[in-house]
């Protein structure tokens, strides 16, 4: 999770502000409780959805897929 802190953290962006939910896949349902007390540990009071499911890579565990919003103005465009 660290490298995704920094990267949130070059951006201007802090994580726990700037995604609205998460959805956490797991390979093995097995480590849901872990997955639970981890997310719970850091605090995350994001909405968070923890479904059974294929991962992107065989060697993972988990997968991670979230959206980050950051509040930006461009002057050339209106705002709403």
């Amino acid at each position: 999770m660290s490298a995704l802190i920094i990267l949130f953290n070059e951006a201007g962006m802090n994580f726990k502000k700037d995604v609205p939910h998460l959805i956490v896949y797991l390979r093995d349902v097995a480590d849901y409780q872990v997955v639970r007390d981890y997310l719970s540990e850091m605090a995350f009071e994001i909405p968070t959805v923890i479904v059974h499911a294929p991962v992107c890579r065989p060697e993972w565990l988990i997968e991670m897929e979230c959206i980050a919003l950051k509040n930006t103005v461009d002057k050339r465009f209106a705002e709403f």
